[in-house]
């Protein structure tokens, strides 16, 4: 996954050079986990959400996700820290395992 978002976040950062500073960055994250945040609020059907809207996309929640995802991606290659992302990340993965919390026993499929 983070195979294509990485090139993904890269080609969004030449299309729109301008948002490039990492204050105009950390704003757009903070702006797309609003946006997430308010398909949550469809999903979970608080307030008047599915009247308004009516019945939640699963589609339209990926795509948040994926805005997130992308927004936290654009700060880390700001920062040039894809390898310490990456240090960061199978750190995280072998100590979940090793307490029993992850397994790599494959998906079963209905």
């Amino acid at each position: 996954m983070l195979d294509k978002l990485i090139p993904i976040t890269q080609g969004l950062n030449r299309r729109f050079s301008d948002g490039g500073h990492p204050f105009q960055i950390a704003t757009r994250l903070l702006e797309e986990c609003g946006e997430l945040a308010k398909e949550i609020n469809h999903f979970e059907g608080q307030g008047i959400k599915r009247q308004k809207y009516g019945r939640p996309d699963k589609g339209h929640l990926a795509k948040e996700v994926q805005d997130v995802i992308g927004a936290a991606l654009q700060i880390a290659l700001h920062y040039q820290i894809m390898d310490e992302l990456d240090i960061t990340i199978e750190q995280s993965y072998q100590r979940l395992k090793e307490e029993g919390w992850i397994d790599e026993s494959p998906p079963h499929t209905a």
